[in-house]
């Protein structure tokens, strides 16, 4: 234990938005998706310094354990902490942690806006509001862990999954965040039923209407008059399935139409029916279906 020495008291702002180093900070990678950031970011040696992210991050570590010494904002108390890898730093938007380790590092950091924090949380939680994640590094936390590694591959793939996924990730990140992390431990608003009829309808017209576009969760919940937490509840009870998966097969079964007309490049209906990519589609083409999209339509002949 001991007190942060002033002459360290160094201030870093790490600016998702940026397209340079933030004081010292390497984007190698990252994907932007509505409200939503994934990136992986390089960092030097660090002998003391105020760190504040431009929003909410739950910052994986990726390497060998790191010695790092840190304060809790607002405090002078020196805590001394071993990272290991996938060790998760928490911190909320605009709170400057310090932190000191004497070796350069890689992180991956899930990152959210303040924004889509307040729209998942307000309702989710009954308008109780938000308030300040409180700041953890080093906790064991698996829900954590695991949602930061279904973000790092979809950071690895390029964000393929599209927006709907990735803030399908965020919702259920901040219901945990704010459920365990909040100024107050929280029971979230209970939701039983699914979607009424029209609701439903509404969604799925939509879908259909615009299935060939970046569909997000944000606006699905707007046509059903829901907070996205909220509709992704109702919309599994009410078919089945996350808005992601029904939203997949029902690009797969238009698919399947298309590849019925053997002058189609493959590539090109890969796009018409809403995937980032040639890559992309046939692995969901397949997972679904057991075969590849060019199999298929051998087959269909």
């Amino acid at each position: 234990m001991g007190y942060v020495e002033p002459q360290n008291r160094r201030n870093v702002f790490v600016d998702y938005a940026s397209i340079g180093a933030a004081q010292g900070f390497e984007f190698v990678d990252r994907v932007n998706v509505g409200s939503v950031t994934l990136a992986r970011c390089i960092l030097p040696p660090n002998h003391g310094a105020h760190i504040a992210f431009s929003k909410l991050t739950i910052a994986a570590h990726e390497g060998a354990d790191l010695p790092m010494e840190w304060c809790a904002p607002e405090s002078d108390r020196l805590r001394s902490t071993v990272i290991g890898r996938d060790s998760v730093l928490l911190a909320d938007a605009g709170v400057p942690v310090w932190k000191r380790w004497d070796r350069a590092r890689g992180i991956f950091a899930f990152a959210i806006d303040e924004s889509f924090v307040t729209r998942i949380g307000e309702p989710a939680f009954d308008g109780a509001g938000t308030g300040v994640i409180r700041t953890s590094l080093g906790a064991a936390d698996t829900v954590l862990e695991q949602l930061s590694a279904v973000g790092r591959r979809e950071l690895d793939e390029g964000g393929a999954n599209g927006r709907l996924y990735i803030e399908g990730l965020a919702s259920a990140l901040v219901v945990h965040l704010l459920r365990h992390y909040g100024p107050q431990r929280r029971v979230s608003a209970l939701r039983k039923g699914g979607l009424a009829p029209a609701q439903l309808r509404r969604a799925v017209d939509y879908i259909r209407a615009h299935l060939g576009e970046d569909l997000g969760l944000v606006e699905l919940a707007a046509i059903a008059g829901l907070s996205p937490h909220h509709f992704a509840t109702a919309f599994r009870r009410s078919v089945g399935t996350s808005p992601h998966r029904y939203v997949t097969a029902k690009r797969i079964d238009r698919a399947r139409a298309l590849l019925r007309d053997a002058e189609r490049p493959i590539g090109e209906i890969a796009y018409v029916v809403g995937f980032s990519s040639q890559s992309h589609f046939t692995a969901n083409f397949r997972r679904v279906t057991g075969l590849t999209p060019s199999r298929f339509r051998r087959s269909a002949d």
